[in-house]
């Protein structure tokens, strides 16, 4: 942005200069969250290390890691891909990357003709979208030695898969009780389902994993 450019926006001309608005909304994102943009790495680990783990777009496999914990390299996108693992001893498990936005890369404010075509684009091609630079897949033992140790195990993880929504949630819900009805937070309902879904992956997989003493009997 030339000198003139930028005296007219601290004078107030946005309204007339497009490009104000494109710099004061990249300079306010940059501002609030000064990380730099996603590079495409996302470095897959698993408790316990060393399990084989791949990366799926739907039936597609787009990445894979032989023993955690190891990176993969990943591109843009909107889907939600999993993350499936696998090691002895253990029940196969599957998590999840979900998409979310890149504060970090530049974009057109949608103002205007080129700004709007801009702004198609970029949500066309998922170009502001990223998935998280990490992922830990927690594989539970085929079998536990008792049930209370089968219970503490899962307790640990749901706690886990509350813990990290619970902040913006609440924060969502204040802001929810704040507004007339109807005008409340849609990503408070985003969050709350993928919650959800989160807890009943983890159900679905404490009824896969047995006891010791079971298994013992069914030989």
């Amino acid at each position: 942005m030339t000198a003139w450019m930028r005296a007219a926006c601290l004078l107030g001309l946005a309204a007339t200069l497009p490009g104000c608005a494109t710099a004061a909304m990249n300079a306010a994102l940059r501002a609030a969250h000064p990380e730099p943009a996603w590079d495409g790495k996302v470095t897959i680990a698993s408790e316990p290390a060393g399990a084989a783990c791949r990366v799926l777009r739907g039936d597609r496999v787009v990445a894979e890691v032989p023993a955690t914990p190891g990176t993969v390299e990943l591109t843009r996108s909107h889907a939600v891909l999993e993350v499936r693992c696998q090691a002895d001893g253990h029940v196969e498990t599957v998590d999840v990357l979900r998409p979310r936005d890149d504060p970090a890369v530049f974009r057109m404010a949608p103002n205007g003709i080129i700004g709007a075509t801009a702004t198609v684009i970029s949500l066309a091609g998922a170009l502001t979208m990223r998935y998280p630079g990490e992922v830990t897949v927690a594989l539970p033992p085929e079998a536990f030695a008792s049930d209370a140790e089968r219970e503490r195990w899962f307790a640990e993880r749901r706690d886990r898969i509350l813990a990290v929504r619970a902040t913006a949630i609440a924060l969502a819900e204040d802001r929810c009780r704040t507004v007339t009805e109807g005008s409340c937070d849609p990503n408070l309902m985003v969050m709350r389902q993928e919650q959800e879904d989160d807890l009943r992956r983890l159900d679905a997989l404490r009824q896969r994993a047995g006891l010791a003493t079971q298994m013992a009997e069914a030989r």
